[in-house]
């Protein structure tokens, strides 16, 4: 069994569904591949942007590290004597040494050349091979023992004589309360105490660090000092030591959509920095920090990895809520647009072009059964009175002219048939079978009375004849008698066809009015209203009475005669005179309203 059956089987309704159902077939066949391509696509750029994002935020890493690296080994060229209080200096005027205060006593850490890349700086600070505490900054040994007990009320009572000193109290106990700040925080570190504890043997010149004291950065070293091993280093606050460094090269980093950049110490979890970069309408680019991450921007993860030695503890990320639009991109959604409408349009226009003909195709095959229909009826009607009058059979006067007379009317009803045929099939080969002039309206008139006067009486209708123009003898107007007389006949035969005195039931009712007056809109134009008072028609029959073929109602359940092209001539045949012809819909009836030009 065949899907489809036989085409020349099938019905409207199913040659209808048919094609529906080849039409979404053929618009699933464009835009299932179409769309299969168009969706790799989008992942390839995506995925170009992926790689460009990533090898910005590599680059970003990689500049951090060499700062951190920079920075760490700037530090290195530290004397070993500059970690006391006091350092010795040799004069070669005198070619003796003297004692000065060492440039890392100074407490504002912005002064000294090297301190002023340390953001953060806490401190520096030295221990002996015995363990014993000091900073460049307080010229004292700190231990357990000097900051309890009689130890600690000795140096209290010292502070509190030289308080008595305004230049020299305040700056003392700044310099106490840091030192002391800095050997606390050291006293916390395993790191440290453990070297402490197993001796300070091995030397060791470059920085290394310490990460166990969260919060704070270590860096220490082991190198001798007059004939004598220390451990010196100094401290520094994680926070601000990372975030300006990260802030800083941030902000040369030119990043399409908004960054969040995470930092975390995956060794002893003590947090996460989180720094927030995005770009201003100035073209500037804005960073900040915050306390806690964004889950807007960590739905696309754009690089991970862990930093080099010795932040090897450290995890660096970098994520956003969503990679940002590129040209690229922006160009194919607008050609993706495009070629959707114009594939949806095509198929639609084919679609409706197609049930068109279909339609068409269903029409023409009524039209033929009707013109059978109308051609077969009459003519054997004719055939068989002729016969009869001719074989003599009708004796009886009264019955051979009524005979006659439905000959007559018969016949002339097959010729308007047969000329509506003709005359269409001219105007569609566009032959010059309308050749309009100018004619008096008084002798449309009489083309009306005339050609309509036969319809009119058979079936019991009323002529109404009204011209609302004051000089109507003197005026012109410009049509083909004959295409006129056409037209006339065509809208009387259908108003007096499409009649039902059943369901009208009003014989006042049975009457067709022809009105003329001048055109609302234009002096140019005469407007002629040709109205019965019948059923009327539906709103879509208005749309469609036009339409080649088209005749209202339900094929199978047709009362009416008729083939469906009176009407489609009429609007030929006005087109072809330069006019134009509009319905209307009135309470009770229909209303044709033809426009033509004038020479008044």
């Amino acid at each position: 069994m065949r899907f489809f059956p036989n085409n020349r089987l099938l019905n409207y309704a199913q040659r209808l569904r048919r094609l529906r159902y080849l039409a979404i077939g053929f618009l699933l066949f464009l835009l299932i591949p179409l769309g299969i391509l168009l969706y790799f696509g989008f992942l390839q750029i995506e995925k170009n942007l992926l790689e460009q994002y990533q090898r910005e935020a590599s680059s970003l890493v990689q500049v951090t590290e060499r700062t951190l690296a920079k920075r760490r080994m700037l530090t290195n060229a530290l004397s070993a004597d500059a970690f006391e209080y006091y350092q010795q200096v040799y004069n070669p005027v005198t070619r003796q040494s003297q004692q000065v205060l060492s440039p890392l006593a100074q407490l504002d850490f912005a002064q000294p050349k090297i301190s002023q890349q340390l953001n953060g700086l806490v401190g520096f600070f030295q221990y002996n091979s015995q363990g014993a505490f000091n900073s460049p900054v307080w010229p004292y040994v700190l231990s357990d023992s000097s900051l309890s007990g009689d130890d600690a009320d000795k140096v209290g009572q010292q502070l509190s004589e030289q308080k008595l000193n305004p230049a020299l109290g305040p700056e003392l106990l700044v310099r106490k309360e840091t030192a002391v700040n800095i050997y606390q925080i050291l006293s916390q570190s395993k790191t440290i105490q453990q070297l402490l504890h197993r001796g300070l043997g091995e030397k060791q010149y470059l920085f290394t660090m310490a990460f166990d004291i969260p919060g704070y950065f270590i860096f220490y070293r082991v190198v001798p000092v007059a004939e004598q091993t220390r451990l010196q280093g100094y401290l520094v606050e994680r926070k601000p030591y990372l975030s300006q460094l990260f802030a800083d090269e941030l902000a040369h980093r030119s990043f399409d959509s908004p960054v969040l950049v995470t930092l975390e110490d995956v060794n002893y979890s003590t947090g996460a920095e989180y720094f927030f970069s995005q770009n201003l309408a100035d073209g500037q680019v804005k960073v900040s920090q915050g306390l806690q991450a964004d889950p807007r921007f960590q739905q696309q993860v754009i690089y991970s990895n862990m930093l080099r030695w010795p932040y090897d503890g450290y995890s660096l990320s970098l994520s956003t809520n969503s990679l940002p639009m590129t040209p690229a991109m922006v160009y194919s959604s607008v050609f993706i647009i495009v070629l959707i409408v114009a594939i949806l349009s095509a198929c639609y226009g084919f679609y409706r072009l197609s049930v068109k003909q279909l339609a068409l195709g269903e029409q023409r095959l009524n039209f033929v059964s009707s013109v059978s229909h109308e051609l077969k009826t009459p003519l054997t009607s004719i055939q068989m009175y002729s016969q009869m009058l001719k074989e003599g059979t009708v004796i009886s006067e009264e019955y051979q002219k009524e005979y006659y007379e439905f000959i007559y009317a018969e016949s002339e009803r097959l010729t308007r048939l047969i000329n509506n045929i003709l005359q269409l099939s001219k105007l569609s080969h566009q032959q010059q079978a309308v050749q309009p002039e100018h004619t008096p309206l008084t002798v449309l008139l009489d083309i009306i009375r005339s050609k309509t006067s036969s319809i009119i009486d058979k079936h019991g209708f009323r002529q109404n004849m009204m011209v609302e123009i004051a000089d109507a003898e003197q005026m012109l107007v410009f049509v083909d008698k004959d295409a006129f007389s056409q037209v006339i006949i065509n809208i009387t035969d259908n108003a007096v066809k499409f009649f039902d005195q059943e369901q009208v039931n009003d014989a006042g009712r049975q009457k067709i009015d022809f009105i003329f007056r001048r055109h609302p809109k234009s002096k140019q134009l005469i407007q002629m209203e040709i109205r019965d008072y019948g059923q009327g028609i539906t709103l879509e029959q208005e749309s469609k009475i036009f339409e080649l073929f088209y005749r209202g109602g339900d094929e199978l359940t047709r009362t009416t005669q008729g083939t469906g092209i009176g009407l489609a001539l009429v609007n030929e045949l006005v087109s072809a005179q330069q006019g134009e012809i509009k319905v209307e819909r009135r309470d009770p009836g229909l209303a044709m309203l033809l426009s033509f030009h004038v020479k008044c």
